[in-house]
């Protein structure tokens, strides 16, 4: 009876050991694949994430065949001598004419410029710009004379200036061009890069308008210029520009008709030009002069 009860039991326990590593086989089967398979499926994820992060961020490109429109703003350095005459009438009253040698002196003047642009190449655009500047002129007189208005010659120092008598008016400017923009860095074909600097050159056409007594009208001529700039890509829709350039034209003045006019127009005294003896005669014409000054601009382009 003992040796039967001693093979049940060890029977007993064999079948317990056996069914305890059945369940521990059936439990754990697909564990390990499945945390296997979760740990390879975050870090593929985790890497397509990153990649795909990768590939949205922008990288700053000057790309050819786009268009831009850009607006600067600066000045124009216009402080130069716009027009000049010798031994010329400033003032006329009843009973004298005064004379000089009569300049009018520019200042610097604000600058707006608007522009439209093609991206031929990654380092060769063209573009249209038209700006105007606003400022004011200031006239000099230096050696006034005054003679009778009856009975010229005789002249006569003039001891003092009037208030009124050197002009003190506005001035505007218009200039329009053609630019070529070259962007040295950019031969190679590749444009990416987020600062882009680049040389620019063309010719245009230059008008000047001054408030004065002595002109008829605006004078005009070829305008040329030539400078540097620099083009920082900010995103694929704006950049910011900075600029400087020379701008270089010969205009010429015409004489206007009359100097002044008194008594409702009834009176119009022309612009008269005097001779060392004090004899006057009417202006016919003024010399031509080459003026230039220096443009620096600051401003935004769009592209599109």
């Amino acid at each position: 009876m003992a040796k039967k009860s001693i093979v049940a039991l060890i029977s007993l326990v064999f079948l317990l050991t056996a069914g305890l590593s059945w369940a521990q086989d059936e439990g754990t089967t697909e564990d390990p694949d499945e945390t296997f398979s979760l740990t390879v499926g975050d870090e593929v994820a985790k890497d397509i994430a990153e990649e795909e992060i990768e590939n949205l961020k922008y990288e700053p490109e000057l790309e050819k065949g786009t268009f831009d429109l850009t607006l600067t703003l600066g000045f124009f350095g216009m402080s130069e001598t716009l027009w000049q005459h010798d031994r010329i009438i400033y003032k006329a009253t009843d009973d004298a004419f005064f004379y000089g040698n009569v300049k009018n002196q520019g200042e610097s003047a604000f600058n707006p410029i608007l522009r439209l642009g093609y991206n031929f190449t990654t380092w060769l655009a063209l573009e249209v710009s038209t700006g105007v500047s606003f400022s004011e002129f200031q006239a000099e007189i230096t050696n006034p004379m005054t003679v009778n208005a009856e009975t010229p010659g005789n002249p006569q120092d003039v001891v003092e200036l009037g208030e009124y008598d050197a002009e003190h008016r506005s001035a505007l400017t218009w200039i329009s061009n053609l630019n070529a923009l070259l962007y040295p860095l950019n031969l190679d074909g590749n444009g990416k890069g987020r600062w882009h600097p680049y040389v620019a050159g063309g010719v245009g056409y230059a008008l000047y308008n001054l408030d004065s007594a002595y002109y008829a009208g605006s004078a005009t001529g070829i305008n040329g210029n030539l400078g540097l700039g620099i083009r920082m890509i900010a995103d694929d829709l704006v950049s910011l520009r900075f600029e400087v350039l020379y701008q270089v034209h010969n205009i010429q003045f015409d004489v206007a008709d009359y100097f002044t006019e008194r008594d409702g127009g009834t009176v119009k005294i022309p612009v008269y030009e005097f001779n060392e003896a004090g004899f006057y005669s009417q202006v016919q014409e003024y010399e031509s002069r080459t003026l230039g000054g220096l443009a620096w601009q600051l401003g935004f382009t769009i592209g599109f």
